[in-house]
């Protein structure tokens, strides 16, 4: 039977007691509410708030009636108090903004003081290397190299004292390197001259050498720069005692690196004893592990010197165009060598000095013959496209056909690589004065 605009017959539970009623379906709920608490006498219900449910747990809104509800005959109402909405917790907002501070991921306070000790440190460096460095490119300015000097004692000395306190070798043989380099710069204010080159280079030899066993570490970094600067030491000097002219320090430099770079795997193999034990598992492991630091130190020394060659010949040739073509072969000679070199380190260094080397031969073309720069540029980058793909594909990868290619391109750099050198240091300029029988 359905709700009737008159009336509506209900059972009402209140607590465990439950009854029938028939209430006005017309009127309010809050107007019916003190009629039926009267009249199911349930002693827990006096001087509460009192409202009906649905059995399903619905509350009946207590402004509306029962037809408005919906609340059909027979349907069972259930009389239970108001529950008082707990109260809001009151956020503590200093507590909540400390803990939410305090969550916060930040860099402890000692690393924090030694991050801001080397921005000062290095921004120190940056500044007294161009206040000391100016007279290099401003020959009207005051030379300094004992103040020089001094500054690289001074760095060096503090590389000493930065290891003690922070264990970074990084940032310890960066300033290694920062004091080698103002050894150099003394070396080179010294005398703006060849005789200031040779000197400045076998300053860096040496604070490289002092560095790498005074903060024993790096010395894939210290050994190699050292190496280098020797070099270039060595052919500076020859230059300077007249052995050979000024143009054919770079060649022979970039020539005698190569060489020993081709060789470096079978130096490091031998110098290292593997192959030449008879109890092959004596000691395999710590002997590999050197032969591979040595092959780094070989591979790194030699690819910088020949960069440095390449550099020196692009600024002393009195011959661009030769000087050119031995730059460019010796560019050659570094992307081919990129295919036997897969350690990442390795490959990365080779991959720099050969950029250095084209960047010697598009500065020489700009100063000698600048219209040759735009095209110049533009093999450079095919160049560079096809060094990146070969050296992202193992030799597997490649074709039969491109496989002989790179090998066609290797003898024919290492066959032309001695004459273009001795070409571009005047070898042949001389030949007309020797007197022949």
């Amino acid at each position: 039977m359905n709700t009737t605009d008159e009336s509506c017959r209900v059972p009402i539970r209140a607590g465990d007691r439950e009854a029938d009623f028939t209430v006005p379906a017309h009127l309010p709920v809050r107007e019916l509410l003190p009629a039926i608490v009267g009249a199911t006498g349930y002693p827990d219900f006096s001087g509460r708030d009192l409202s009906l449910t649905r059995a399903c747990g619905d509350p009946i809104d207590p402004g509306m009636t029962l037809a408005q509800s919906g609340v059909a005959d027979g349907e069972l109402l259930i009389l239970t108090p108001v529950v008082a909405p707990a109260p809001r917790p009151r956020l503590d907002e200093c507590a909540a903004v400390t803990e939410a501070v305090g969550a916060i991921t930040r860099p402890s306070g000692p690393t924090a003081h030694r991050t801001a000790m080397w921005v000062v440190v290095w921004w120190t460096a940056a500044l007294l290397v161009v206040l000391l460095g100016r007279p290099v490119f401003d020959g009207h300015a005051a030379r300094h190299p004992v103040l020089t000097g001094v500054a690289a004692a001074v760095v060096l000395a503090g590389a000493v004292v930065a290891q003690r306190r922070d264990h970074r070798v990084t940032g310890v043989a960066a300033l290694g390197v920062l004091a080698a380099a103002l050894a150099g710069l003394s070396g080179l204010l010294a005398d703006p001259g060849l005789a200031g080159f040779a000197l400045a280079t076998a300053a860096v030899a040496s604070a490289s050498l002092l560095a790498w066993r005074v903060l024993s570490c790096a010395p894939v970094v210290f050994l190699p720069l050292s190496g280098v600067a020797m070099a270039a030491s060595a052919a500076a000097v020859g230059a300077v005692a007249g052995w050979w002219s000024l143009s054919a320090a770079g060649p022979v430099l970039a020539t005698g690196a190569l060489i020993v770079l081709g060789s470096a795997p079978r130096l490091t193999v031998r110098s290292s004893g593997l192959g030449s034990s008879d109890d092959p598992d004596s000691g395999l492991y710590s002997r590999v592990v050197t032969a591979c630091h040595r092959l780094d130190l070989l591979v790194v020394t030699t690819t910088a010197a020949t960069a440095v060659g390449a550099g020196i010949t692009a600024a002393t040739t009195s011959r661009p165009a030769v000087a050119a073509a031995f730059i460019t072969a010796v560019g050659a000679a570094l992307l081919v060598r990129l295919r036997g070199h897969r350690d990442p380190y390795r490959f990365a260094v080779i991959a720099v000095s050969s950029g250095v080397a084209a960047t010697s031969l598009v500065v020489l073309s700009a100063i000698a013959a600048p219209r040759t720069t735009a095209w110049l540029s533009g093999v450079l980058l095919a160049v560079a496209a096809m060094a990146g793909w070969l050296g992202g594909r193992s030799p597997r990868g490649l074709s039969p056909a491109a496989r002989r290619a790179v090998a066609v391109l290797d003898i024919a750099v290492t066959t032309a690589m001695v004459p273009l050198a001795a070409a571009a240091g005047g070898a042949f300029t001389a030949l007309p004065e020797v007197a022949l029988p």
